[in-house]
């Protein structure tokens, strides 16, 4: 049920491309992934649609708010207004950083999908979940042995099958 959702707010929030990922960019996607970088997502072909994004965060947030402002109701109508307004801004500062961990959290969900997606695509003999630390490891080598992109996905293939 919660992947279902997920995976409904994510293709909401993001415009995603169809048009499939170079091997190179794929490989550098992947290892900077992999050393837990932040990733442009013009590189795996998808954009985040802002205004999307605040209107799901804001629903999500407010099904925790109100049941909390019913129970808090009594509270805050008891204590004085000043401390309603410090309650408030506090809150409201909380919340706009809570949004950044929202939209990381997005972030990484599609470009870990993405990846996988395209994997599949590039190496479809070996699974992401075991070969991607090889492979990264195998694409800083080939870096470090100035490979060129055409004969990349060769190199690659003749390290995993050795």
């Amino acid at each position: 049920m919660l992947e279902k959702l997920k995976v409904n707010i994510i293709s909401y929030i993001y415009n995603i491309s169809k048009q499939p990922v170079k091997l190179h960019e794929l490989l550098e996607a992947n290892a900077l992934f992999n050393e837990g970088m932040k990733l442009d997502g013009t590189r795996l072909g998808f954009r985040l649609r802002t205004g999307r994004a605040y209107l799901v965060f804001m629903v999500l947030i407010h099904i925790i708010i109100i049941p909390m402002a019913f129970l808090a109701h009594e509270l805050f109508a008891i204590l004085d207004c000043h401390a309603s307004i410090i309650v408030a801004m506090v809150f409201t500062a909380f919340l706009f950083g809570i949004f950044n961990y929202f939209k990381d959290w997005t972030r990484d969900s599609v470009t870990r999908e993405r990846i996988k997606q395209m994997w599949v695509l590039h190496f479809p003999h070996f699974p992401y979940s075991e070969f991607n630390i090889e492979v990264s490891n195998i694409y800083e080598k080939a870096k470090d042995d100035d490979i060129k992109n055409v004969d990349l996905e060769r190199y690659i293939l003749d390290n995993l099958s050795s």
